[in-house]
């Protein structure tokens, strides 16, 4: 049996001015480009894009960088990207990364 693939991120648009991007699997530097590609498409079509993280198993430091870059980006263009779902050692990279204090962030 094929093993799951590490990471899977699907995006789908929840009304005329939102989407949501859910994110399964591990966050790395192996993967990073698969979700730092879903939030920037996310991010240049809707005002308010919610990045769902309740399916990641692994949340490194080059997860945190592509939420900051994404949210950075959504801040340029006058859109917000808010994160949910938020858990374990994700929150706590996210909250040492300092995006607790810029971002909303629930769990």
């Amino acid at each position: 049996m094929p093993a799951d693939p590490p990471l899977t991120v699907c995006s789908r648009q929840l009304s005329t001015d939102s989407a949501i991007v859910c994110v399964c699997g591990e966050v790395d530097a192996g993967t990073m480009s698969v979700l730092a590609a879903a939030l920037e498409r996310a991010i240049l079509a809707f005002p308010l894009v919610i990045c769902d993280l309740s399916g990641v198993t692994f949340f490194g430091a080059a997860a945190a960088n592509v939420i900051a870059g994404a949210r950075s980006r959504g801040d340029a263009r006058g859109h917000r990207l808010e994160l949910a779902g938020v858990h374990g050692a994700a929150r706590d990279v996210l909250l040492i990364a300092g995006l607790g204090t810029m971002m909303r962030i629930s769990g």
